[in-house]
């Protein structure tokens, strides 16, 4: 601001301007009020632009703020929702576990009841199904799994051949699955029935005598007539063999026609009882009580006295079993892989009594190939053959 443009606002604000002075003067004062308002005007946009930037920074700092904490939000909720997820698996398996072994243990224990099932079938239709024994484990998720090794006898040796998995879901039984150790041969042994055919087919005498006087071998061997129990252990009573497995005709073997047939699922039971567990009898029983009142229980159990060759014991416990696996049929059948007919079976038995139509037997050889001059053997199958190792049953 000018000293004249004081000078003449002080003369102005008393009244001492006239004519041409004062209008030039207010002229001048509505310029710088014109201009003062622009300024203000700047101003005050300049203000309103930072508070509206202060305003927008504010915001995006906030919307930042907020998602960061949503995605912690959602970060915690599926932590929660895992761990109790986890928590819940382990609470489902926990129970779960303490159900399914409380199903099978509990009652008729059927977790013993569906391995003997198991055993005995096999006792019944393989010739070497008495080795071995099944063991049972309870899975967690209400099923069970029975496991047994597969055992095939060559002269004295017990070999491992396979194993067989059968699996379970609470009372529901699934197939049996087998695995094979080594070579699987596509070929099985089977019995010939008798009295339907009048000649020698299907023996296998000329490949057994290629075999080396230093063999052992295992072979099914099929009756020219049907024999009862007590001649089968009268025709093996000399012979350097051991006598495994008897066939037993059941009704179902004989053919509907007049030519030959093979059996390749038979039924019978092995050269001594088959014993159950209420058969055994108590030999002794010890107690040990121990702190606060726990305590132990060791018992011993012996099988019954048994004469070999004796028949009575051999049918008894072989229909016994029959009847046991009869209970429980539908299971019975998954082991036979049709079905079983139980009930028609053990009538036949009833009033028929029990005979055979063949044997599996084991030994050297020479031995097994010199049961071809037998007027009672009609054919001849091999099973297997193994090296040495045999010891003389007549020792």
């Amino acid at each position: 601001m000018t000293e004249d443009f004081k000078r003449r606002l002080k003369a102005y604000e008393r009244g001492e301007l006239e004519g041409e002075e004062l209008e030039a003067f207010e002229k001048e004062l509505e310029k710088l009020e014109q201009f003062q308002d622009m300024l203000e005007t700047d101003d005050s946009d300049k203000t309103s632009g930072t508070n509206d930037q202060k305003n927008k920074k504010s915001l995006w700092k906030n919307e930042q703020k907020q998602r960061k904490i949503l995605r912690k939000g959602k970060w915690r909720a599926r932590i929660q929702t895992a761990f109790y997820a986890v928590v819940l698996f382990i609470a489902f398996t926990i129970v779960a576990s303490i159900i399914t072994s409380l199903y099978y243990s509990l009652g008729s224990n059927r977790m013993n009841v569906y391995a003997d099932i198991i055993d005995y079938s096999l006792t019944v239709t393989d010739p070497y199904g008495i080795h071995g024994g099944s063991g049972a484990n309870v899975t967690p998720y209400f099923s069970m799994k029975v496991n047994r090794d597969l055992r095939k006898q060559i002269g004295d040796e017990i070999i491992k051949v396979g194993e067989m998995d059968v699996n379970f879901i609470l009372s529901l039984m699934g197939d049996p699955e087998e695995t094979y150790i080594g070579k699987e041969t596509q070929s099985t042994p089977a019995f010939f029935y008798p009295e339907y055919y009048d000649f020698d087919i299907g023996s296998d005498w000329d490949r057994l005598e290629k075999l080396p006087e230093g063999t052992v071998a295992s072979a099914y061997i099929s009756f020219a007539e049907l024999m009862d129990t007590e001649t089968v252990f009268d025709h093996m009573e000399d012979k350097e063999l051991s006598l495994l497995w008897l066939a037993v005709d059941s009704g179902f073997e004989s053919p509907e026609d007049d030519d030959f047939i093979a059996i390749h699922e038979p039924l019978g039971f092995p050269a001594h009882p088959i014993w159950h567990d209420d058969d055994f009898i108590l030999e002794s029983r010890e107690e040990n009580i121990g702190f606060l009142g726990s305590g132990t229980v060791s018992e011993s159990y012996s099988s019954p006295d048994y004469e070999a060759g004796d028949p009575e014991p051999l049918h008894t416990q072989f229909l016994k079993t029959l009847n046991f696996l009869k209970k429980y049929e539908r299971k019975t059948n998954k082991m036979f892989f049709g079905n079983f007919n139980l009930s028609e079976r053990i009538d036949y038995l009833e009033n028929n009594g029990i005979y055979h139509y063949g044997i599996v037997v084991t030994g050297p050889t020479k031995e097994v190939l010199a049961l071809r001059d037998e007027s009672w053997v009609k054919v001849m199958q091999i099973d297997e053959v193994d090296l040495w190792n045999w010891h003389s049953i007549k020792d």
